[in-house]
């Protein structure tokens, strides 16, 4: 987890730079504000992140997990992407502030390119199924390690059964993109949509994205309650435990970091 935090910083100019492809100066301030935000983010949020981890461990050994515990806790940890996002606002305000033209027009080239590759990963059901099962199978396993045959099917019959919609993350991100478009050619325009985007990025999103974006969670969520967590082994329970337990540690030993 530190190691994390520490590349974080480096990570996000980086890809403010591949987006926006900044000047050395504009790179060399964006990291110092980038490095005051999260120093600011760990020292407020980790701590609330620790404690919803923690609100979880006394649950891992029960054969019926506490749904709507769960429920508050998915619903915690989503709000936490949204409240992180937040702290980088006044940053993202400086930054955009300063872009030129052609880097509006670099950004929309870069944003378009992995508009395309995305559908080029999902051009087929067979293919997008592929993709979503990757993604899924690789965050259970951050939290529970290896998983069964079995559980791998189960993970594979719920996303045919409940596909991620694809389609419309794509036409969302084209509409956001021409939002951001419009708005960079008025100065007072664009802060709004700036500091409405750290406030809150779902407001940018096509409405018919953010609803079956929201089913297709709510479905996770009833999967992970009501099927996969009875196929949980003691040994993954033990692991899950055990990362839960260390990781709210090191939010926390990481938040009293100087």
């Amino acid at each position: 987890m530190d190691v994390i935090v520490r590349w974080a910083d480096i990570t996000a100019a980086s890809r403010a730079d591949r987006y926006f492809d900044l000047t050395s100066e504009q790179k060399s301030e964006l990291k110092e504000n980038i490095q005051n935000d999260i120093a600011k983010m760990r020292k407020e949020m980790f701590p609330e992140v620790a404690k919803t981890f923690r609100s979880l461990e006394p649950e891992i050994k029960k054969e019926q997990i506490n749904k709507d515990l769960v429920s508050k806790n998915f619903i915690e940890i989503q709000s936490y992407f949204k409240k992180g996002t937040n702290y980088f606002k006044d940053t993202a305000l400086k930054t955009v502030g300063k872009l030129k033209k052609s880097q509006f027009e670099h950004f929309a080239k870069k944003v378009r390119e992995d508009i395309t590759e995305t559908q080029e990963n999902n051009e087929t059901p067979e293919k997008s199924l592929k993709a979503s099962y990757k993604r899924y199978r690789r965050s259970l396993e951050f939290w529970i390690g290896g998983i069964s045959v079995k559980q791998q099917d189960e993970i594979e019959n719920f996303l045919k059964a409940n596909p991620y919609p694809w389609q419309l993350q794509n036409k969302s991100r084209e509409h956001s993109l021409k939002l951001f478009l419009e708005a960079s050619h008025n100065p007072g325009a664009l802060q709004k949509f700036v500091a409405d985007y750290f406030v809150d990025y779902e407001t940018s999103r096509l409405p018919e994205f953010n609803e079956a974006l929201n089913k297709h969670k709510a479905a996770f969520q009833t999967f992970l309650t009501e099927q996969f967590w009875k196929g949980l082994s003691t040994s993954q329970k033990n692991v899950l435990r055990d990362n839960l337990i260390s990781r709210a540690d090191d939010l926390d030993k990481i938040a009293q970091r100087p």
